[in-house]
């Protein structure tokens, strides 16, 4: 995803861009399909991104491990540089853009911390892994450790 900004000369053009990315990782475990719309203009040596990225993430629940689609829409707002002097600014050689790393480490910015199939998923057995969105599996998940007994009751109020 190359964006060629030799000839954005004055800092008063702009140029638009609508650009598809699909990547997939790790044996098909993330599957990314995004679609940004956006321009490119030029301040000083810099040249800025602004755009938006409407992405269709491929994920595994945290919970339930189940695969599912998910959508996730940000603002991307990224500036590139020949002689970047800081982190947050994206170098850029031959004159071109590569939006596809800074695509990448928006979505896995805007990532939520858990990703779940949805808001009501009831995960996995921890005694024998059965699915428990599927229905119960009958197992007996009343057993505490003796060791942690005491703090089933280090709240309560009575």
């Amino acid at each position: 995803m190359l964006i060629d900004v030799k000839y954005l000369a004055d800092k008063r053009e702009k140029f638009s861009f609508n650009e598809n990315l699909e990547l997939s990782r790790g044996g098909g475990m993330v599957e990314i399909y995004a679609v940004i719309d956006g321009e490119v203009f030029r301040k000083g040596n810099d040249y800025i991104v602004e755009g938006r990225v409407e992405s269709v993430l491929n994920l595994n629940c945290d919970l339930c491990l189940k695969a599912f689609e998910t959508k996730l829409d940000f603002d991307l707002n990224e500036v590139f540089s020949e002689t970047p002097d800081s982190e947050e600014i994206w170098e850029l050689s031959d004159k071109k853009i590569d939006l596809k790393p800074a695509v990448i480490a928006n979505i896995i910015l805007n990532l939520p911390m858990q990703v779940m199939c949805s808001d009501d998923c009831k995960g996995l057995c921890p005694k024998c892994g059965h699915n428990l969105n599927d229905g119960d599996c009958g197992c007996d998940r009343g057993y505490v450790n003796p060791q942690f007994e005491k703090l089933l009751n280090l709240f309560n109020d009575d």
